[in-house]
């Protein structure tokens, strides 16, 4: 295909056409081809000629040389190459006025043959006005012979470019006369999938389907930019990121076509809106410009007549390689000033805060504390939106601003901490540079507590120790109150705790500092949250462990420093494994709101592993799905290389999916994060790894599933850890061995998970024991153990575990003959089941259900709403129930309402009977807050959502 008909078929099948009525009517045909500079016009014109010259026409070519050429030249030109081969010279006279020979025109083009004639004008613009005026009487001429006329023009976004008018300075322009008389045909951009044709016949350069989408986003598939864009590329198949680069850099060919032609002042705002980029608005270009309005409307009027500027406001280029002509063409030092005054000028002018900072980014060292405080605060709001590179380039240039060593230390670790995400070893790097560089000791313990986390989260716990025990060596002597040392210790026993078990045995016990009230400030929060953890994992004292949690728990101004989702980390994880879910779930919203939990940070990370861990001990699957998802594949790429987060979220994600039936997702979980292999790192987060590997396998590899559960135990028996609370691996095990039949074993384990969980106190690891103990057994004590689980997790908010006891006490009440209680407990089951996303629970309570029908009955379905219409799935399913179904137990209520607190049955009295909550604090002479704390408390004991089921609350007790 001919290079000016790649991408160009339709409006060559337009030339053509003008041929062929040339051909039939025998009359003048005129057509204008129109495009913006570089679109292709004189090659498709090329094209063309060629056309008409195998269809046997006589083609004449002209390039317009410009308007000041003499009268007639265009005209004469065109003539003397029709007559080239005759030796005839007729020269139409620019004395001859217009119109006196309405015949001349036509005269004097050459009829041998009665061959027909084809003319072709490029860039008519550049023709003399006689020459145009002799085209237009051609073109109402009836000819001897088909003619042809075909002529370009520049169009741009104000519409065609104004040709030149008469000699006689008469209003009667014959150019603009002969493009109202033409057909258009118009040259838009080339499409997408046109580009790898066009790159491969011009500049011998291989596209594929993305490389090609930037260069119609970059060019906008004008011809002569997508020339300049490849030309440094000729030979080669560049990637996306490469020619980027170098539409960035700005050193391409081919700006001096589009900027020679303006003034000073059209140059200069060309500059300007460069500068300032996309949206820039006309006076804050002119000041950059140092123009007055009215100047740069006028050189804005220029350049959209010039093609370079869109016609449009807020001011843009037409296509953003144009944009990157124009800076390439700008002084390094002339745009480093530029920036600077743009930023000051959009500082002035209230700008949004990453605007000035991508200006202050460009400019380089500015050396005042404004542009410093700028950059910092467009770091965290880039963070925010999840732009972590844009983020860490303003914090790159913050640094290099005059800074106080505290400054400089909490700019170096925050840029550290976002490179932590996705260059580990380069945090590492910069923060151990830093660190031996420093000399003020409050800075080298900032530094060294840093460097220790990224080194923890990269798995690397050893390494984490060592950097804590040189800053305590190098700190050994410094004068104070001592509490640099506690702080250290702390974060060494929380490193110790994620590493390798040899490591955590290995450590020094903090001794008396963990049995001390904790001191004010952070390092008390701290020695708050390390107690908490130690009172979950000995599972003796759960009173003790709320109240550490309590008191761990970053408050007021401490939710906005950069440690407080760590802390999150290990107090809510304990209010979790004491059952204070309302009060986690309140904290982890707070999360997500302080200093460190910003998308791009493990902060973020751990706040909304958090979030799942609440949701799932709900057993809203849905829910803890949703929020883990998104995280996916970040959290597989660092489990992979053993981040301890990273470990236990996909851990978290695997066996969610197991409860909701993804079996294939969930083993696709372990494989990608390399979970599946063997042996894990001998240290705790692997327990929940292999916990979730036993739940992948449960169904089809029992044995297998068993082993990793006794593994898993083992761990967290070395690891000091008995509490159920925190795995209830025993439980799973003895499950797993009851239906193998191995009934003593299981009971063993069974019973030793109940009487940890008796110790601990929390109705969800009370009633999962027994749950596992009535397991073991069989007959009418079953049925007692399965009751008593039952009338347990009642009281806790886990409505998923719940389920599955009452599924199992259905079947059981159903093969002792039963049968009403027995359908009583499936429907029970069968509703939480569904509320919760557990498909296969819902899917096995519908087959022992099936076990049930000696009755004539149907199908086990939930009641339907009144405006639920009846489809085609409703007749194999069950619909679902409304909230009201899913939340109440169908066979007691009174056992909840004795779980309540004082407090919170007189809060649910007055709320029942139609009190607000402003009222409720009125009477109770209570703050508001207090009110809604203890309804939602009450309302998750009782699994319901809200006021309007309390009416058959209080009904059923």
């Amino acid at each position: 295909m001919a290079l000016g008909e790649i991408g160009r078929r339709s409006e060559m099948m337009r030339l053509r056409a003008v041929l062929e009525q040339s051909s039939r009517d025998r009359g003048p045909v005129v057509a204008v081809v129109r495009g913006e500079p570089g679109a292709g016009k004189s090659t498709l014109l090329d094209a063309f000629g060629g056309e008409a010259s195998a269809a046997g026409f006589r083609v004449a070519v002209v390039r317009g040389a410009g308007a000041e050429d003499r009268p007639y030249s265009a005209a004469n030109r065109l003539i003397a190459q029709l007559r080239a081969g005759d030796g005839k010279l007729v020269e139409v006279q620019h004395r001859t006025p217009p119109g006196d020979d309405p015949g001349g025109p036509a005269a004097a083009v050459p009829t041998e043959r009665d061959a027909p004639v084809a003319l072709c004008v490029d860039d008519m613009a550049q023709v003399d006005s006689w020459s145009l005026r002799w085209l237009l009487d051609l073109s109402r001429t009836l000819p001897p012979a088909p003619l042809a006329i075909v002529l370009t023009v520049r169009i741009c976004g104000a519409g065609a470019e104004a040709v030149s008018g008469p000699a006689n300075g008469t209003s009667d322009e014959p150019g603009s006369a002969l493009l109202a008389a033409a057909e258009p045909i118009d040259l838009p951009g080339l499409r997408t999938n046109d580009l790898p044709e066009a790159a491969a016949e011009r500049c011998r350069v291989r596209l594929d389907t993305r490389t090609a989408a930037v260069c119609g986003e970059l060019t906008g598939g004008n011809p002569a930019l997508l020339h300049a864009l490849l030309a440094p590329h000729a030979g080669s198949a560049p990637t996306a990121d490469a020619l980027r680069t170098s539409a960035a850099s700005g050193a391409l060919t081919g700006a001096d076509r589009w900027l020679a032609p303006l003034s000073t002042a059209a140059l200069a705002l060309a500059r300007a809106v460069a500068v300032l980029g996309g949206g820039a608005e006309v006076v804050n270009s002119a000041e950059l410009a140092r123009l007055t309005v009215e100047e740069a409307l006028g050189a804005v009027d220029q350049l959209v007549d010039a093609c370079l500027l869109a016609n449009r406001t807020p001011l843009a280029f037409r296509h953003p390689l144009l944009e990157t002509l124009v800076l390439g063409r700008i002084a390094a030092g002339t745009r480093t000033a530029l920036h600077l005054r743009a930023a000051a000028l959009l500082r002035d002018r209230q700008a949004a805060t990453t605007t000035v900072a991508h200006h202050l980014v460009a400019a380089g060292l500015v050396g005042q504390e404004w542009a410093m405080r700028c950059l910092w605060r467009a770091a965290r709001q880039l963070e925010q939106e999840g732009r972590s590179q844009d983020a860490a380039r303003c914090l790159r240039a913050a640094l290099r601003e005059p800074l106080c060593p505290h400054e400089e230390s909490a700019l170096r670790r925050e840029l550290a901490e976002l490179d932590a995400f996705v260059d580990p070893e380069r945090a590492v790097r910069l923060l151990d540079a830093a660190r031996c560089e420093s000399h003020d000791p409050r800075v080298v313990l900032d530094y060294a507590l840093a460097l220790a986390a990224v080194l923890a989260e990269c798995g690397r716990a050893e390494d984490a120790v060592i950097v804590l025990d040189d800053a305590s060596a190098r700190l050994g002597r410094t004068p104070g109150d001592g509490s640099w040392q506690l702080r250290l210790r702390l974060h060494k026993a929380f490193t110790c705790r994620r590493g390798p078990l040899w490591l955590a045995q290995a450590a020094d016990p903090l001794g008396n500092p963990t049995h001390q009230p904790p001191p004010p400030g952070d390092v008390g929060r701290e020695l708050a949250a390390l107690r908490a953890a130690q009172a979950v994992d000995a599972g003796a004292d759960r009173g003790a462990a709320i109240r550490h949690a309590r008191q761990g728990l970053p408050r007021g101004e401490g939710c906005g420093s950069a440690g407080s989702a760590t802390l999150l980390w290990h107090t809510c994880g304990a209010l979790v494994a004491a059952g204070e879910l309302a009060e986690a779930w309140t904290h982890c919203g707070r999360g997500r709101q302080v200093a460190g939990a910003r998308p791009g940070r493990w902060d973020h990370i751990k706040v909304e592993l958090l979030r799942a861990t609440v949701l799932r001990a709900r057993g809203d699957l849905h829910a803890a799905d949703a929020t883990l998802t998104p995280m996916a594949n970040r959290l597989l790429a660092f489990a992979a290389t053993g981040h301890p987060s990273a470990v236990t979220g996909v851990a978290a994600l695997a066996e969610v999916q197991v409860l909701r039936g993804a079996m294939d997702s969930a083993r696709s979980l372990l494989a990608e994060s390399g979970l599946h292999r063997d042996p894990l790192p001998w240290r705790r987060d692997s327990a929940h790894a292999l916990a979730a590997r036993a739940a992948v396998h449960e169904s089809d590899d029992p044995a297998r599933a068993l082993e990793d559960l006794l593994a898993a135990g083992r761990l967290l028996e070395e690891a000091g850890v008995r509490n159920p609370a925190v795995l209830p691996w025993r439980s799973r095990a003895a499950r797993i061995l009851a239906a193998r039949d191995e009934h003593k074993e299981a009971a063993g384990l069974a019973g030793d998970e109940l009487a940890d969980a008796r110790r601990w106190g929390t109705p969800e690891s009370i009633g999962t024991a027994l749950h596992a103990l009535a397991l073991t057994e069989t007959g009418e004590r079953r049925i007692d153990l399965l009751t008593d689980a039952a009338g347990m997790l009642a009281r806790s908010s886990n409505r998923l575990q719940r389920a599955f006891v009452q599924a199992d006490l259905g079947a059981g009440l159903a093969e002792l003959g039963h049968r009403e209680e027995a359908r009583a407990e499936l429907l029970s089951a069968l509703r939480l089941a569904r509320a919760c996303g557990a498909d296969p629970l819902a899917r096995r309570v519908q087959d022992a259900w099936r076990l049930l029908r000696v009755t004539g009955r149907g199908p086990l379905e939930l009641p339907r709403t009144p405006t639920a219409a009846p489809g085609p799935a409703s007749a194999r399913e069950p619909s679902a129930p409304p909230p009201s179904a899913v939340h109440a137990a169908p066979h007691s209520v009174s056992p909840l309402l004795d779980c309540l607190t004082p407090q919170e049955r007189k809060i649910l009295h007055l709320a029942k009977d139609g009190h607000s909550n402003r009222d409720i604090a009125g009477r109770l002479f209570v703050a508001v807050r207090t009110v809604e704390f203890h309804l939602s408390g009450a309302y998750r004991k009782l699994g319901i959502t809200g006021r309007r089921q309390l009416a058959q609350v209080f009904s059923g007790g």
